[in-house]
């Protein structure tokens, strides 16, 4: 039996029970309401998983698509999609998405009658994104998004890419294609209009949470992103050929909901604001098209959603770049002990590393080396092997008492270039001990005592 969503969401209800909030009364996304129920409990610190059973759909009828969110709120869910059972450290979820980013897994091709998202199959007039439902997210968003990936397939190298990326609801059959500059599918469609060509895409509204894992690994260009999905999901990855082009594009097979259409060359048209994961609405620009040539879903499909810059969409993101940074760290600086994305830096914009410093450069190397790997990252801080960088409060004790101001801390100008409402520069902060010279000893708890009261803890 192959990995997907509804077992993913089964296993959990029966193993944390409570875990999943099952909502049964009239939910409208168009009103922004599924975003306002996440809101309440994330003003009420739940963090838990919630499944809409009852919405509706853009055309405002009852929607047969039930509206997941929020399968990465926490680590722990995160590790339980990888099969890592409990956590024991929060480094351990970096260290196997680092193992995991360098494996390739297997392929499988099924025939379409046994694939499950082609238990219905929609196309023409009938392949209608109005009856989806497509919220509404930030308040003043321009229009109903939708959150989830975008997979393209080369023309010269044949791998298949998988980004996040929002997609703009324009018409029945036309949507926005946010294939940004920093995208491999931007160079993908660029390949396409070279040769003018429509470029085939698909959305893909639902899967298994380490399929979508996987896609936010910092892999190269050039990558085939299904092998990398199957080595998350631990098992062959099914694909049958798509609607449209047949055998010459293959889809996921256990994907709830799949939109396949192509993006015509030379296109672009207006989208934005929309609040986006920095938590600032993105400005209007232009963007590609895609017109869709046919949608197709499993019976009882659930459609896959999240909120914009909140813990869920933080953490999808972070984790696996934790894992690919750390990849790339370990290969120039081998004493690196743990790295974290943390959410007061929206999973991008700030990151700690732990190292056991064996050079005085290693933090300057280490700090390097994230800055080159990570476009948003604005503030790299580097502890001693000591400090947690899971926990905030010892990463600042750290910053305030192992740093000298007029040399621990370093500015660097024209680095970044993504958002340049963020300014270029990056900043260093090197909170570690000096190699040598004295430095005090660090306060410690006797572990004899501390097991020998462990006891009134139980």
């Amino acid at each position: 039996m192959s990995k997907d969503l509804q077992k993913f969401i089964a296993l959990e209800e029966e193993k944390r029970p409570g875990s999943v909030i099952r909502v049964k009364d009239r939910i409208d996304p168009n009103r922004h309401e599924t975003i306002a129920y996440l809101k309440h409990l994330d003003l009420r610190g739940v963090q838990k998983m919630v499944l809409f059973e009852n919405v509706l759909s853009l055309n405002g009828e009852p929607s047969p698509f039930p509206l997941f969110y929020n399968p990465w709120v926490t680590r722990q869910f995160c590790a339980d999609s990888l099969d890592m059972g409990e956590l024991k450290s929060n480094m351990d979820l970096s260290l196997e998405v680092a193992r995991l980013e360098l494996q390739r897994g297997e392929l499988e091709t099924v025939p379409s009658s046994k694939a499950l998202c082609k238990e219905v199959v929609l196309k023409g007039p009938k392949a209608d994104l109005r009856n989806l439902p497509i919220p509404m997210h930030q308040k003043d968003d321009v229009g109903a998004y939708l959150t989830m990936t975008c997979i393209m397939k080369s023309i010269k190298g044949g791998f298949y890419d998988i980004t996040f990326t929002k997609n703009m609801y324009y018409a029945p059959q036309r949507m926005s294609f946010s294939a940004h500059a920093h995208h491999h599918l931007e160079a993908m469609t660029v390949e396409y209009e070279k040769e003018n060509r429509r470029a085939p895409v698909i959305v893909v509204l639902g899967h298994h949470p380490a399929f979508y894992l996987s896609s936010c690994c910092m892999t190269p260009f050039g990558n085939n992103d299904y092998a990398t999905a199957s080595a998350f999901l631990r098992e062959p990855l099914r694909l049958t050929p798509s609607e449209t082009w047949g055998e010459d594009f293959l889809v996921p097979a256990d994907a709830e909901v799949i939109i396949e259409g192509e993006v015509p060359p030379h296109v672009r048209e207006s989208q934005n604001p929309f609040g986006e994961i920095l938590g600032y609405y993105q400005l209007e620009m232009k963007m590609p098209v895609i017109e869709v040539t046919a949608i197709t879903h499993r019976k009882k499909a659930i459609v896959e959603d999240f909120w914009p810059g909140q813990m869920d969409h933080w953490n999808l993101g972070s984790v696996p770049k934790e894992g690919s940074v750390y990849n790339v760290i370990k290969k120039n600086v081998p004493g690196i002990k743990a790295i974290h994305l943390p959410a007061s830096g929206c999973g991008r914009l700030i990151c700690y590393i732990s190292i056991k410093k064996e050079f005085i450069n290693d933090p300057n190397k280490a700090a390097m080396q994230a800055f080159v790997e990570m476009p948003n990252l604005k503030l790299a801080v580097i502890v001693d092997d000591d400090v947690d960088v899971f926990n905030e409060r010892e990463v600042m004790w750290a910053v305030s008492t192992r740093t000298h101001w007029d040399k621990d801390l370093e500015v660097i100008r024209n680095v970044q270039s993504f958002r340049g409402w963020l300014g270029d520069a990056v900043a260093i902060i090197d909170a570690t001990k000096p190699l040598k010279g004295d430095f005090p000893k660090r306060n410690e708890i006797s572990q004899e005592a501390m097991e020998r009261v462990s006891r009134f803890f139980k």
